[in-house]
């Protein structure tokens, strides 16, 4: 009865503290809208710069966290370089690339690859000057690549990144090479995961088909002098990113929970804050979930976070921690060793000892999981279900951050490029309203930057003016394309309103208000940052397609640029100097029952 009782409570108090850590980091449906956040963002950074790289968003902010201490790493893809692993599977397909290189790693320590240069006509300037003749053949130097990517600003360097604070968020660049290929290295990863189902074969086939990137850092076990500066190392940021969204919330708490010990607890122990870090901590929970994907519950949490703690323990005591895509490579070489080795292991087995004692250290869950585990029955009152407990303040928080990330600046010469990213994005059925709302809303803001451009020799406040003709034409082609927008409707029109007030065009532009008067009077809107679903989900269920209901039933504020033009509003332009810096203004509409 006594051992009976003892697991019941300690099942309570896992049930609990999963709650606890859900309400800190946050529950699946705001974790998966974070995610969904960077990963349309971008998309459209990529479509909407004429940069000769790609950006791809990682770190703990592109996995789903948040903490005030998540960083984001951006690695900086180049467009005009290939590395193939396999000089036998070029195709044709890579005959217009400017640089092609093949990878070699007989001679490189597991988990790294040589770079060897074939081709480089119109290389970029990091590319150019870091390649190095090393008898026939040329490489290019990791160092070197390095040191010329990290001279263009004045931050520090991190490993193979560029690190710098802006408001507040630790960002790591790094410059990357492009493997569209799986790497030979990590075939056998491919095969154990077939024989363990996870990931899942879906998730597999998606990450064996993203290949891989090679970052400019060396290994610690290069013994050649003459070669020490040519290593690359491979990276497997895109896999690990697929990796953790295919975790079950359960699994990504586990791992979120680990992040904040390491940062509030074994950190403040550690005279060398680096020697642990939580890439150490994702790996062990990589490990845990390949030998057992399907025995993750909220009531067995606690379980999965001593045993995940217990391996890392094990991985300390005998100084090898192996990378999850390369067991041969041993991540604590160089690192975790000697004296730094045994200070390590004694405080990590201390707070293994400690049990719920280590835990109450985490400040970010003390209050809460102290009460828990003097009151184990509370809780029987704490709902693991989210649908029960995520208020709706949280949901729109979140929708709000999603919509927003989409409020980027276009240039005329991508907008082709935006609205076939956008079209694309709009094609895979996002899963969430929110996130249909924030691409459709993308397309309009694009439509609305090209038809200005066009409204802006409509009206005198423009310093030189088009003949008559091509005025009219181009007002008659701005009307046509803002009036034929699928979406926000009446916000649409009141940009033409504007343009016909600031065009001199008065009996035109009161007539237009009062048809967008009639219009919001005679539906019931909702405004697009407090979106009622259930009316969605009705109107859906009546078979009213996602266009439609975006168009009828949802609007949003009215940006104005070129207040000066508009006397009427000059004391609401100079408020929004002085109050927001910015001379831009925001029109909310009154929405009508």
């Amino acid at each position: 009865m006594a051992t009976s009782f003892v697991c019941d409570e300690e099942r309570l108090i896992s049930k609990g503290l999963y709650r606890i850590v859900s309400d800190f980091v946050g529950p699946e449906c705001i974790v998966k809208l974070l995610r969904q956040r960077f990963e349309i963002h971008d998309k459209l950074n990529n479509c909407n710069s004429s940069d000769d790289k790609l950006f791809i968003t990682s770190g703990s902010r592109g996995e789903g966290f948040e903490f005030k201490s998540s960083d984001v790493d951006l690695m900086f893809v180049d467009k005009n370089a290939i590395v193939m692993s396999d000089p036998t599977i070029l195709t044709v397909s890579y005959r217009n690339i400017s640089s092609l290189l093949i990878m070699e790693t007989d001679n490189t320590a597991p988990g790294f690859a040589f770079v060897k240069c074939l081709t480089f006509d119109n290389a970029n300037i990091e590319l150019k000057n870091s390649l190095v003749l090393k008898g026939s053949d040329i490489y290019v130097s990791s160092k070197q690549i390095r040191e010329t990517f990290l001279s263009r600003t004045i931050s520090s360097c991190h490993g193979p990144c560029q690190t710098s604070t802006e408001l507040g968020i630790e960002n790591d660049n790094a410059y990357t090479l492009n493997c569209p290929t799986w790497p030979k290295q990590a075939v056998p990863f491919l095969r154990r995961s077939l024989d363990r189902s996870w990931p899942s074969y879906d998730v597999l086939t998606d990450i064996c088909k993203d290949g891989c990137l090679l970052v400019p850092i060396n290994s610690k076990q290069q013994q050649c002098s003459d070669m020490i500066d040519l290593e690359w190392r491979i990276s497997f940021s895109l896999a690990e990113k697929k990796l953790v969204h295919s975790m079950n919330h359960c699994q990504f708490l586990c791992y979120g929970l680990f992040k904040v010990f390491l940062n509030e607890v074994i950190k403040t122990k550690l005279s060398d804050k680096d020697l642990l870090c939580s890439y150490f901590m994702k790996t062990a929970v990589f490990w845990a979930i390949s030998d057992n994907s399907s025995d993750w519950t909220p009531f067995n949490f606690l379980q999965k976070f001593w045993n995940v703690f217990r391996r890392l323990t094990e991985w300390v005591s005998i100084g090898y921690c192996p990378n999850f895509f390369i067991p041969e490579n041993n991540m604590f070489f160089g690192k975790i060793c000697g004296q730094k080795q045994t200070s390590l292991l004694i405080l990590l087995r201390e707070l293994y000892s400690e049990g719920y004692d280590s835990l109450l250290r985490c400040s970010s869950l003390n209050s809460n999981l102290s009460l828990l585990i003097s009151q184990p029955q509370i809780a029987y009152f704490l709902s693991c279900n989210e649908e029960e407990y995520v208020s709706k303040s949280m949901i729109e928080s979140g929708r709000f951050h999603v919509i927003n990330m989409f409020d980027i600046g276009c240039i005329e010469e991508t907008t082709v490029g935006i609205l076939k990213t956008l079209e694309n994005i709009l094609m895979l059925k996002p899963e969430t309203m929110e996130m249909l709302c924030a691409a459709h809303m993308k397309v309009n803001l694009v439509l609305q930057h090209y038809a200005e451009n066009l409204l802006w020799s409509t009206y005198s406040g423009c310093p030189t003016h088009p003949p008559n003709k091509k005025r009219y034409e181009d007002m008659i082609k701005a009307f046509r394309i803002i009036s034929r927008s699928k979406t926000f409707y009446c916000m649409n029109y009141l940009i033409l309103i504007k343009h016909m007030y600031m065009a001199g065009n008065y009996q035109r532009t009161i007539e237009m208000i009062h048809y967008v008067k009639h219009k919001l009077q005679s539906t019931s809107y909702m405004y697009i940052w407090n979106l009622d679903t259930d009316i969605i989900m009705t109107l859906l269920q009546q078979r009213m397609p996602h266009d439609t209901v975006i168009k009828s039933y949802i609007v949003s504020e009215v940006k104005v640029h070129d207040l000066n033009s508009i006397e009427e509003l000059s004391i609401e332009h100079r408020a929004s100097v002085v109050t927001a810096g910015s001379g831009l203004l925001y029109i909310y509409l009154h929405l009508c029952s």
